[in-house]
């Protein structure tokens, strides 16, 4: 028995077809299929044969098409009932779906082993058993919902089987075919990607630009939107690249949106490490020595980067999955970076956008295990600095391969997993001789033999300052070897290559001999960016710390770039190597006096401050309107087009700004440091970084107070007790903000006291101290309102909606939450307005009103997703969930909670949400018949509401699982939970006490 739904859906039995008579039965089938050997509920069933107009004879009707459909069987046993519906026994390779899966799975093998011809055949044999359009034959519904997400799973084979293709240079075959395939798919960036390589590779780059015009033009008129950062990407590699003559590509093009390929480039002229490269090779051996983490270790400068590097890219092919890199900047002088924010950037180069990644320690580092899981990639820690701190970034599967970098021999990762270290110690001689004449050129180096020994000799063989040494002699063809070496003992800079050992003096003095060649402003500034917090720099940022034009600063930039001391990155700000910086540094401190270090960075601290102020006045005006506390800023600030632009740019400078937080705190900048930080208070809100604005948050505290300024407390006091809400410390955030409301009133703020009472009426939702939500943020709304700040105004009275909504003050809810609504829309705060739109649901939800609520929730829905707020996303989708399960629809009440309940776990972090979509998902199995899985549901919720100290929450949840259990007949259980529920919320006055009360009685 063969089962077929890739295309018209039929059964074959012995090698030839058996007719399925009625689209009915076809869907049914279907169905069972799509779900092979598992339970498909008659809901299901039922819904997918008649959608939301289900017969009163639905069941009876269901049970005859079944029989119907069992007589076709070859052997009707393998279609079973069970008490929640049918299962359908599909044997191995039953079914050309089936057969399609395994054969998509084995051409990705093939492909991560490195065989692509294997793996376009493979590709090729899946996709030859579709027939036509999947699931055609049954009802719309179903065709175009899961034959829609069997077409994705199509296309996605037809671009594995292209990308086999273009690696086999295929090119000029593909191009008719890929044509057709973006007319067919317009929206389809990968498809276009893979026309623009194929055309680009057979020397028609014209064309292949042509398709990025006509794509973004496409995506512009019917989204609205740019094309994303792959497209984007491949289309500046073709920029930048020279014309490809047929077959030979001259870049290499990624044609696999979401393969990461984070490995530096290669060094062009990598001499030597024969024994340590085959060391590496271990890596790849699949004997019983094989090998998951390699630690490569030595002195700074030994080239330890250089190698992993080198080795990555030689071997790049065997990890078809991609090459993941960090740099972890264990020995800057900046802060090394945190095993979480490591974690953050990793997810990010798999594919993880901020909101899907959680914000525990434990949950982050088993979503980062879980997509590592059976995939074959090389991942390059570079510059660790402790076994601890590389240790959660370590996979839990040996298909993934590890080279760590470090000055230490991380003995302690030893203890925990097997590691072959790569000991890293200077250059031969001879190997040191060959990197020379490889960078300055045979025939030099054979006519001055003896003074490349000298040289050789003077630069301890050590890689990076034989390298930085060979760049200024290759910068200058006509300065002898000689000459070089003789200003080079006779300089009176730091002699350290003469001290046997000592790698980083080596360093030093060769980074002067690169200085001293350039002009005095190129000097001047290359030591302000060594006074710079790090880890990388902008144009601005030099500009402002120079004083000079910035004309100057450019020209000074490429002096610096041609000198190898500093490169640029990916985006466009510029990095200094670890031991270059603190040369830098250190010159700057030699020949630079305190005050012009203290007033650079006093301007660069000045800016920055003005600089994030008007970016988040973009993303979210402040209800405060304080002045900064600062002087003017000496050079332009950023112009800004909307919250996109705006966004961006934070997220772009994000690594920078948390090392300038750091370094201010450590520098005593106490003023520049907590305004910093409450001014990019909300943007961490919105990007959901608990972690960095808790942290954040604690220091500037410490700043406001050793600063003695009580109003910067208290703002900063306001700002700690959001996040630690948002943390689920509902605790510490009333012991927060009842302390700023003290302190705003003690030192005669109003502006301060309206928002302390504000936040700290909010955060009472939680505590479910509803009337004194209310109290709080009615006083803090007159108080706002006698101001003149409506914004202020507006952010109580959200607050007071939501009380009035859940003390069952309805009428009042819907008239604070509407006029919420319009001012946001008429302000254009769409990051407010996303979030009042559920709630405005809410309340229509709760009054009875199904099609303004479904409208609303349809609103916030497209609106949210538009600017990337997943939870109130997953809140709205939540609601329409809601509102169909009380319309009696319940197989699509389901999927909406599911859905919900799966975004919201994505997101991450937010267990308030999560508590209440599994509520309604608790709602929805009782009110389909199964109190079991209602029971269970409600007591995952009930033990959330517990974590995060939600009384409000809790209350519901100990009132759900009592109805659980009065419809089980579990009385006593019931009666004990109606009780504790009704001792929680009858004090709050919500209406579920009433309803709890009545079944007591």
């Amino acid at each position: 028995m063969e089962y077929r739904i890739l295309g018209p859906v039929d059964l074959w039995r012995d090698g030839r077809p058996f007719p399925i008579v009625g689209q009915k039965q076809r869907t049914l089938l279907a169905v069972l299929v799509l779900k092979a050997d598992q339970v498909v509920s008659h809901d299901r069933l039922l819904a997918a044969l008649w959608g939301t107009e289900i017969p009163a004879s639905g069941r009876k009707l269901l049970h005859n098409h079944l029989w119907s459909l069992r007589r076709l069987l070859s052997t009707p046993a393998h279609l079973s009932g069970t008490p929640a519906g049918y299962r359908l026994h599909v044997p191995a390779n039953g079914s050309d779906l089936a057969l399609f899966t395994a054969g998509t799975r084995a051409a990705k093998t093939s492909l991560a082993a490195g065989d692509v011809l294997r793996a376009a055949d493979q590709f090729r044999e899946a996709l030859a058993l579709w027939r036509g359009t999947a699931l055609a034959g049954t009802r719309d519904e179903l065709v175009l919902t899961d034959g829609a997400a069997l077409e994705e799973l199509r296309i996605a084979a037809l671009a594995g089987r292209i990308d086999a293709d273009l690696a086999l240079d295929r090119h000029a075959d593909l191009i008719s075919e890929l044509r057709n395939l973006v007319t067919e798919y317009p929206l389809q960036e990968r498809l276009r990607g893979q026309l623009m390589t194929a055309l680009h590779r057979s020397g028609r780059t014209a064309e292949a630009l042509e398709e990025y015009r006509i794509g973004r033009r496409h995506l512009r008129q019917e989204l609205g939107i740019e094309p994303g950062q792959d497209l984007n990407a491949l289309h500046q590699e073709i920029l930048s690249a020279k014309p490809a003559g047929p077959g030979k590509p001259d870049a290499v093009v990624t044609s696999r949106p979401l393969t990461p390929r984070q490995l530096p480039a290669d060094l062009a002229r990598f001499t030597g490490r024969e024994n340590s490269l085959r060391e590496l090779d271990r890596l790849l051996s699949d004997g019983t020595s094989a090998v998951t983490i390699a630690v490569v270790t030595g002195p700074p400068g030994i080239g330890k980067t250089s190698l992993a590097t080198h080795w990555g890219h030689q071997h790049m092919a065997k990890f078809t999955e991609g090459q993941l890199y960090i740099d972890l900047h264990g020995y800057s002088p900046g802060e090394p970076v945190t095993s979480m924010q490591a974690l953050d950037q990793l997810l990010y180069g798999l594919g993880m956008t901020q909101d899907a990644i959680p914000h525990g320690a434990a949950e982050r580092e088993a979503l980062y295990r879980s997509l590592l899981a059976d995939r074959r990639l090389l991942i390059v820690l570079d510059n660790a600095a402790r076994a601890d701190q590389v240790r959660p970034l370590l996979p839990g599967s040996s298909h993934c391969k590890v080279v760590i970098t470090s000055r230490d021999s991380l003995r302690g990762l030893t203890a925990t997993h097997d590691i072959h270290t790569v000991t890293l110690d200077v250059m031969s001689a001879e190997e040191a001789t060959t990197l020379l004449t490889s960078i300055l050129g045979g025939e030099r180096v054979l006519h001055e033999r003896n003074a490349v020994e000298s040289l050789v000799h003077l630069c301890g063989c050590l890689p990076l300052a034989l390298r930085l040494a060979a760049a200024h002699l290759a910068g200058q063809p006509n300065l002898l070897i000689g000459d070089f070496v003789t200003a080079f003992l006779g300089g009176d800079r730091l002699t350290a290559l003469d001290i046997e050992g000592d790698p980083r003096v080596g360093v030093r003095h060769a980074f002067a001999l690169s200085y001293e060649g350039l002009s005095a402003g190129a000097q001047r500034t290359f030591r302000m960016m060594g006074l710079h917090p790090g880890p990388d720099i902008g144009v601005d940022e030099i500009t402002v710390m120079t004083g000079e034009s910035r004309a100057d600063v450019g020209s000074a930039i490429n002096a610096l770039m041609s000198a190898h001391l500093i490169y640029r990155d990916g985006s466009g700000r510029y990095v200094l190597h670890d031991l270059v910086w603190l040369f830098a540094r250190e010159l700057s401190h030699a020949h630079d006096s305190e005050r012009l270090r203290l007033s650079a960075l006093s301007r660069l601290f000045d800016w920055l401050l003005h600089a994030v102020r008007a970016a988040m006045d973009q993303i979210y005006p402040s209800t405060l309107s304080h002045e900064l506390r600062c002087a003017d800023p000496v050079h332009d600030l950023p112009v800004f087009d909307g919250f996109d632009s705006a966004s961006a740019w934070l997220e772009l400078r994000y690594p920078m700004l948390m090392s300038a937080i750091h370094y201010a705190a450590r520098h005593g900048y106490n003023a520049h440091i907590w305004q910093l930080v409450e001014t990019l208070d909300y943007f961490l809100y919105l990007r959901n970084r608990v972690d960095d604005w808790l942290a954040s948050l604690q220091l500037a505290l410490q700043a406001a107070r050793q600063a003695q300024d009580l109003d910067g407390e208290g703002r900063v006091l306001n700002a700690l007790g959001m996040a630690s809400l948002m943390a689920g410390h509902v605790r510490e955030c009333i012991e927060y903000q009842q302390r700023a409301l003290d302190l705003s009133r003690a030192v005669g703020d109003p502006m301060g006291e309206a928002y302390a009472l504000y936040r700290l009426g909010y955060s009472r939702l939680w505590t479910g101290e509803l009337h004194q939500a209310i109290a709080d943020n009615s006083q803090a709304a007159d108080l706002y309102r006698h101001l003149g700040n409506e914004r202020g105004e507006i952010l109580a009275t959200v607050a007071l909606g939501i009380a009035y909504l859940r003390i069952g003050r309805l009428t009042e809810a819907l008239s604070s939450l509407r006029r919420c609504w319009d001012f946001d829309r008429a302000s254009g705060n769409r990051a407010d307005e996303g979030y009042t739109l559920w709630l405005v649901g809410d309340v229509y939800d709760s009054l009875g009103d199904s099609e303004m609520a479904l409208d609303c929730y349809e609103q916030a829905i497209r609106l949210n997703r538009e600017i990337g707020q997943s939870r109130f996303e997953a809140s709205a989708l939540n609601g329409i969930g809601r509102v169909h399960r009380k319309q009696g629809r319940l197989s699509e009440s389901v999927d909406l909670h599911q859905r919900a309940l799966a975004l919201i776990r994505e997101v991450g972090g937010d267990k308030t949400t999560e508590c209440e979509i599994l509520m309604d998902l608790g709602h929805y199995h009782l009110a389909a018949g199964d109190a079991h899985e209602a029971l269970r549901t409600y007591r995952v919720a009930q033990d959330m509401a517990d974590d995060i100290t939600d009384r409000y929450l809790q209350g519901l949840a100990q009132g759900a699982v009592a109805e659980a259990y009065h419809v089980l007949g579990r009385r006593d259980e019931a009666a004990v939970q109606f009780r504790d529920a009704l001792s929680v919320l009858a004090p709050m006055g919500v209406p579920q006490a009433e309803h709890i009360a009545k079944r007591l009685r």
